[in-house]
């Protein structure tokens, strides 16, 4: 059981070893559950939720410890980039609501952050404040050489 960020969250894993012929699906090693328990401390409200997870590690690569830190290890990431997108474009505050206006806009979020990234620039609020006041043909030569 670990304590942070106002609750308590319990984990527990089951991992089994497969081949190929048994699930159908090509490269799968390992197939896991992965039970996640969390009570919030201040109201006492709990939740549950079972995931099942794939991969192609074998047993000797990542043991159960492994690919649970592996997953814990990805929404890391993805917590950091949604931070990074709300921050910088205001996700959660947008009002695009109608059909595929939501994916789209999240789409081109994505590529925005991903693109900055890839030319190494570190500070995107900085830089998408500064793209705010230049001219498009000084952006275009920025990114695309």
């Amino acid at each position: 059981m670990e304590k942070g960020h106002g609750r308590l969250e319990e984990r527990k894993i089951s991992v089994v070893a497969t081949d190929n012929a048994e699930l159908h699906f090509e490269g799968v090693k390992q197939v896991a559950k992965l039970f996640r328990r969390r009570e919030v401390i201040k109201s006492g409200k709990i939740s549950e939720e079972t995931v099942i997870l794939i991969t192609n590690l074998d047993h000797t690569q990542a043991d159960p410890e492994q690919i649970m830190q592996l997953k814990r290890g990805y929404w890391s990431i993805e917590n950091k980039l949604h931070y990074r997108k709300d921050f910088v474009f205001g996700e959660d505050r947008s009002t695009i609501r109608a059909e595929h206006g939501p994916h789209n806009m999240a789409t081109l979020r994505n590529f925005a952050v991903s693109l900055m990234m890839a030319n190494g620039i570190q500070n995107v609020k900085r830089c998408v404040d500064n793209l705010q006041y230049q001219r498009s043909e000084q952006v275009h030569s920025m990114f695309f050489h």
